[in-house]
């Protein structure tokens, strides 16, 4: 029982001391003002993911969205990541993903909201622990419950989002 203990232990260490894990995310804030109207936005999207060569990775991305006085939107995104073109420490990517949540109108009940979809990105590798990341746009469609379906392709700086990654 010993050996079998100290092996499975072995064989763990092995993949962790191999393996390619990294975390990060990205938070925003918005603010919009027109005419007496004022709209503020907040959202934080923590994200942990897994390397599996240097082409592939996959992750998942916990999404919350405050629209103040509008609604509160919360997700998980499981994705996969191909780098396509690498360049030095810049890369290009694509992410497929699916998300899944839940959205709750100020007043109103709780929808299910689903997406599925690809957003390219680049990265920047700063050093071997930190990566900067940029999505840019969505190519996919969106279904919310009680209000309806949606699909986009969005390539725009309106949709630009940043984040941070520290690689173990």
């Amino acid at each position: 029982m010993k050996k079998v203990f100290l092996t499975f232990a072995l064989m763990l260490t092995a993949m962790a001391a191999s393996a390619q894990f990294y975390v990060g995310g990205g938070v925003g804030y918005s603010k919009t003002e027109s005419g007496n109207n004022e709209t503020t936005v907040f959202s934080i999207a923590p994200e942990v993911g897994y390397v599996i060569n240097e082409d592939w990775s996959v992750g998942a991305t916990l999404g919350f969205e405050n629209e103040e006085d509008v609604s509160k939107t919360f997700t998980v995104e499981p994705y996969v990541r191909y780098t396509f073109l690498k360049a030095g420490n810049l890369s290009l990517f694509a992410d497929g993903a699916v998300g899944f949540g839940t959205v709750k109108p100020e007043g109103g009940d709780n929808s299910t909201i689903w997406s599925v979809g690809v957003s390219p990105g680049v990265a920047y590798k700063l050093s071997p622990k930190f990566t900067v990341l940029a999505h840019l746009g969505w190519l996919g469609h969106t279904d919310l419950d009680d209000v309806g379906e949606h699909t986009s392709i969005e390539l725009k700086s309106k949709k630009l989002e940043f984040s941070i990654y520290y690689n173990f």
